[in-house]
């Protein structure tokens, strides 16, 4: 890994999102606070060596942007700086739609970079106090144009920052930043609301069956397409997880892509019918393994959902859901991606290339019982994906699927992920002992 995509990961990736109404409380008492405006840009990395410039993605690769690397070769410190490419227009900081435009048309465009950081110094690390930090970096970068440093204030109390982000969205800042001694790092940004359409859900085990546990939820894409964007289990009252359970359950309908829930069982797949609209603190398009990539689904209504390719979109930061919106429709229009990829985009690569091999079963092995509502299988089924170097799927998989035609849920599964054969048959055997007991009969 790269210093770039270790910075991404270890640093920028820990910033605390905060809502508005929780800064008096999620951000700690401190000596002081650096604050600065969110400008919505695309990460990137100055570099400064021997008096030559290179502008680096997120990625380390180059980005050719001439006007900042002539300003950039003016300056007198070897570092390397983060910050923010900037498109702006009228003087005014654009959102990062323009700057993804703009990257591949630079002389046609007004590209700045904003430094909020440094992450080398004369190759060494740069000082820890933050606040000196930024002092030093003001000074490195001077009075250029296409390269300045991200105003920051020094503050004293969480008034103070309470009244700048006030001030922030008059101006439709998207945010602001609160740094603090010691290195935690906070964002603000008002809560997004999402209209997303339930593509499957979870019931909650043991003696809380019956009712609802999590939703599976994505985004409308059209032609019967739908992206897997979220799981939400927060938010719902007892009504709600009464009530969404006995409607989702008479909405069930088969899939060949198996989604796991937080409780390790299969999302139960329904039609793509209902439409709720949900919160989150953030949405983000990448984290620490690179961009995020989510399953797109094709849903026909007589085989129900067939797995079309993992492909790049977002993940949302404590989805809360608000309520049912039956006056939403769940089509591209209604419940589609336009809505959030006007707030955050999935990350522009290409995508990896995965290993078409198909699974291969290590593992298989099947027990029935008989009973009066007819014959139960329990079946235990190790997979070798080959596909863990996508970074995508783990090594191996272990499936245990429970049938049963006299229980409310006839057929349970769960799945556990495991890096080695030898970890998919400690886990085979484990759960073989606490299931199979007698009157099961193994069947070859």
């Amino acid at each position: 890994m790269n210093v770039f995509s270790t910075y991404k990961s270890k640093i920028a990736s820990r910033y605390i999102p905060v809502t508005p109404e929780q800064m008096g409380l999620k951000i700690p008492e401190s000596e002081y606070y650096m604050v600065s405006i969110k400008f919505d840009g695309h990460l990137s990395f100055l570099q400064v060596t021997e008096g030559k410039a290179k502008l680096m993605d997120r990625n380390g690769d180059e980005l050719k942007i001439p006007s900042i690397a002539k300003a950039a070769e003016n300056l007198k410190q070897e570092c390397i700086l983060v910050g923010e490419l900037c498109c702006f227009e009228k003087d005014k900081s654009a959102s990062h739609r323009e700057v993804s435009a703009a990257i591949a048309n630079p002389d046609k465009f007004d590209l700045r970079f904003g430094a909020f950081d440094i992450l080398e110094i004369k190759g060494a690390a740069p000082n820890a106090d933050v606040k000196e930090r930024l002092e030093q970096l003001s000074k490195i970068l001077g009075q250029e144009k296409e390269i300045f440093a991200i105003e920051q204030n020094a503050f004293q109390s969480r008034k103070d920052i309470i009244n700048f982000f006030k001030t922030a969205s008059d101006q439709n800042a998207e945010g602001i930043v609160v740094k603090v001694p010691g290195g935690a790092a906070y964002k603000v940004k008002q809560i997004h609301t999402l209209d997303l359409v339930i593509l499957g859900y979870a019931e909650s085990p043991g003696e809380d069956q019956g009712r609802l546990r999590e939703l599976l939820l994505g985004f409308a894409m059209g032609d019967g397409k739908y992206q897997i964007v979220s799981k939400c289990g927060s938010g719902f009252n007892e009504k709600d997880r009464l009530e969404l359970h006995s409607q989702l359950e008479k909405m069930a309908v088969q899939s060949e892509f198996t989604e796991v829930s937080g409780a390790k069982t299969a999302f139960i797949f329904v039609k793509p019918e209902m439409v709720v609209e949900i919160s989150c603190l953030d949405l983000i398009n990448e984290n620490s393994e690179g961009a995020i990539r989510k399953a797109r689904l094709l849903f026909d209504t007589e085989k129900g959902y067939a797995f079309e390719e993992n492909e790049n979109t977002i993940s949302l930061i404590s989805p809360i859901f608000i309520r049912v919106r039956q006056d939403k429709k769940a089509d591209e229009k209604e419940a589609g991606t336009a809505q959030a990829y006007a707030l955050t985009e999935p990350v522009q690569q290409t995508a990896l290339a995965v290993d078409n091999k198909e699974s291969e079963i290590v593992v298989r092995e099947v027990f029935t019982k008989a009973g009066k509502g007819g014959t139960a299988i329990r079946k235990f089924l190790g997979l070798k994906t080959h596909k863990e170097a996508s970074g995508l799927y783990a090594p191996f998989v272990v499936v245990f699927s429970d049938f049963s035609a006299d229980r409310k849920t006839p057929l349970e599964q769960e799945i556990y992920l495991c890096k080695t054969e030898d970890e998919v048959k400690i886990k085979v055997k484990e759960l073989k002992e606490e299931n199979i007991k007698k009157g099961w009969e193994a069947i070859k």
